[in-house]
């Protein structure tokens, strides 16, 4: 888990953002549009009133709608990453620690679905710059999950594919929930998720362990 864990925390994106003339209330501001209307319907005059920012200083900065949202999904996707990493810095084992990390990046979801839509759904319709820095984040993500492979107890057949596969998986199933409006509800989903990530790494026994450690039922393998 190698994230800083210096960065502040993520407040809600999902409020009302207060008149601010500065470059990092435009970056806010057009999370929030993006995330309201969809990419494609947010527009520059929208964060310009958002945020307090002129026009002037935001075609300084930014030079349009394109780099605008990359730097902001840069800036709200590295303090999240942080956030979901260091969750599981300490844990005692990776499986706990996957737990932990896991469970952060669903509670960022369900309490600023708009900021999830914005990151998840959204990026894609942007492609070009944004998509390039999600790319990085996804193989960042992957690259901590893949830390399975060291622990002696991992299926010996692994690859870093796997890791992809895992993350992959996580995102399209959240995006799917996101898009049919259960943003909200996406903790319901941490011991289908944590269950099916440990047995594609430890098997079936370590998998129903998983399930156990949910309090759910069974928590040994069937017969």
């Amino acid at each position: 888990m190698d994230a800083p864990p210096t960065l502040r925390a993520v407040r809600s994106w999902d409020e009302a953002i207060p008149e601010r003339a500065s470059d990092e209330g435009a970056l806010e501001a057009m999370l929030l549009s993006v995330g309201a209307k969809g990419y494609d319907k947010a527009t520059v005059q929208e964060v310009l009133e958002r945020s307090g920012i002129s026009r002037d200083r935001f075609q300084r900065r930014f030079g349009g709608k394109e780099a605008c949202f990359a730097q902001a999904y840069e800036m709200a996707a590295d303090r999240i990453c942080a956030e979901v990493l260091e969750a599981g810095r300490e844990a005692e084992s990776w499986r706990a620690g996957f737990r932990a990390a896991l469970a952060r990046l669903l509670r960022a979801v369900a309490e600023q679905p708009l900021l999830a839509k914005a990151l998840l759904i959204e990026v894609r319709a942007a492609r070009g710059q944004a998509w390039a820095k999600h790319q990085q984040l996804v193989d960042r993500l992957a690259r901590a999950v893949d830390s399975a492979r060291t622990d002696p107890r991992a299926r010996a057949t692994l690859t870093p594919l796997t890791a992809q596969f895992v993350v992959g998986a996580i995102e399209e199933t959240l995006a799917t929930e996101i898009a049919a409006g259960r943003a909200a509800e996406v903790e319901r989903l941490l011991p289908d998720l944590a269950h099916l990530t440990v047995l594609n790494y430890f098997g079936e026994d370590e998998a129903w362990l998983e399930l156990g450690s949910a309090g759910l039922e069974p928590v040994e393998p069937p017969a």
